[in-house]
């Protein structure tokens, strides 16, 4: 009776320390802040030397543009044109980050035309993306969603990004479908369960909602600014967190100005309710990083990452 006692102790010793372990991997905390290195102005190294500095310990990179700093355009790389030294100095600079993710092209690209070369093209370019993504160290990558007609596309537009699912898992990475197209909650959500990949699922960006049919129905032009309108613009970013569940993989995070919808704005407005969102991924066991992506002018950018990230761990602790 008392060795089964102690065997029964110890089980449940073991239960709760695994319990403890799984509450801990899931904890939203400031451990899950990252920044993108879409900084206009700066180059590559630069950008990342700045998120190393500002002491985030998640970081997001682009595999597509130019390494150098180019006026208008974010930095990034194409992986098959990298120089062997350019990647073991890029490797060199991503060091020190505890997670890596990686934004996919999504410029100039027609993965569903009709015209094979371009279509073609439009999808290697994506794949050696994701080549370039895992060898850097990327655990996910985020995907946006070809604005090509849905009904038109649904069947070949599943087929794909499930091959880009295997071909993501070889790796060890997932891909999350960034939210705004299709155009409303319904669909996107219905789009991502339909995919039914392990290694597939959803970045919310909270900016990306504003021509949502559930939200544009809800909201006149003339009163997004309203009380009413910026509430109805946080229930659309609970709702889609509610619907996904355990398909949200990933968050991009900035602000919006209130009377144009306009969003990656630094965090000064309020428009977001942070403690309402944070609260709602708690719910659903959200393990994923929360990516800041601020637009600005480059001698902004410092400060604006600093205080964004400042005001994010008050609200996760």
């Amino acid at each position: 009776m008392t060795n089964l006692t102690r065997r029964e102790a110890l089980t449940a010793l073991l239960g709760a320390l695994s319990a403890s372990h799984l509450r801990a991997a899931t904890r939203l905390d400031a451990s899950a802040l990252g920044a993108n290195t879409a900084i206009t102005g700066y180059d590559f190294f630069q950008a990342v030397e700045l998120i190393r500095k500002l002491g985030f310990p998640a970081i997001e990179i682009h595999p597509m543009g130019e390494i150098r700093a180019t006026p208008g355009r974010v930095p990034g790389f194409e992986f098959d044109r990298l120089s062997s030294a350019d990647k073991k100095r890029m490797r060199q600079a991503l060091k020190g980050f505890q997670r890596i993710t990686s934004h996919l092209p999504y410029t100039d690209l027609k993965t569903f035309s009709s015209f094979g070369p371009i279509r073609d093209f439009s999808r290697s370019r994506v794949e050696t993306a994701l080549e370039g993504a895992a060898y850097f160290g990327s655990e996910l990558c985020v995907l946006h969603a070809e604005s090509a007609p849905l009904d038109q596309t649904w069947d070949e537009r599943l087929a794909l990004y499930r091959g880009w699912g295997d071909a993501a898992q070889k790796h060890g990475m997932k891909i999350a479908i960034e939210t705004g197209f299709p155009g409303s909650i319904h669909d996107f959500v219905r789009m991502i369960k339909a995919i039914d990949h392990s290694s597939i699922g959803a970045t919310l960006d909270v900016g990306h909602q504003k021509n949502y049919t559930e939200l544009t129905a809800k909201v006149p032009a003339d009163k997004k600014g309203s009380p009413e309108g910026i509430r109805a613009y946080n229930d659309a970013n609970i709702e889609l967190v509610e619907k996904l569940g355990d398909k949200l993989f990933h968050l991009h995070i900035h602000d919006i100005e209130p009377d144009t919808w306009a969003e990656h704005k630094p965090l000064v407005h309020g428009f977001v309710d942070y403690p309402r969102l944070i609260a709602a991924l708690r719910k659903i066991g959200y393990s994923g990083l929360l990516m800041f992506e601020i637009g600005g002018p480059a001698d902004k950018m410092p400060d604006y990452l600093a205080e964004a990230k400042r005001k994010l761990e008050g609200w996760l602790a």
